[in-house]
């Protein structure tokens, strides 16, 4: 089987802004903190600065807030956390996930 499959990449590609408003719906984080979060999930790892232009598009939706901080340990970091409405859109996609998962899954 091909580990670069273009469709199971699209798929992730899916995917990451869900995980992404997942993580900030539980906590502020920063972009390298999320993205060392999602490569906790082997499946779903990515390369570092690939977080950015997906962190760009939930801020232009208006999903995610962002503001920066000081950090005891470098430069200011900015944060992103989750807006009612990207809590509304993370809902509303988990349940379509959810929706799509259990058709595939009566298939078999």
């Amino acid at each position: 089987m091909k580990t670069n499959d273009s469709w199971k990449v699209q798929l992730r590609k899916g995917v990451f802004e869900i995980l992404v408003l997942s993580f900030i719906s539980k906590k502020p984080m920063y972009g390298y903190e999320i993205n060392a979060a999602i490569n906790e999930f082997p499946e779903f790892e990515i390369p570092n600065g690939t977080i950015y232009p997906i962190l760009r598009r939930l801020l232009k939706n208006e999903w995610a807030t962002a503001y920066w901080m000081k950090s005891s340990s470098g430069p200011e970091r900015k944060y992103y956390e989750i807006t009612e409405e990207g809590g509304k859109i993370l809902k509303d996609r988990i349940e379509f996930y959810r929706t799509l998962n259990d058709t595939l899954s009566s298939l078999e």
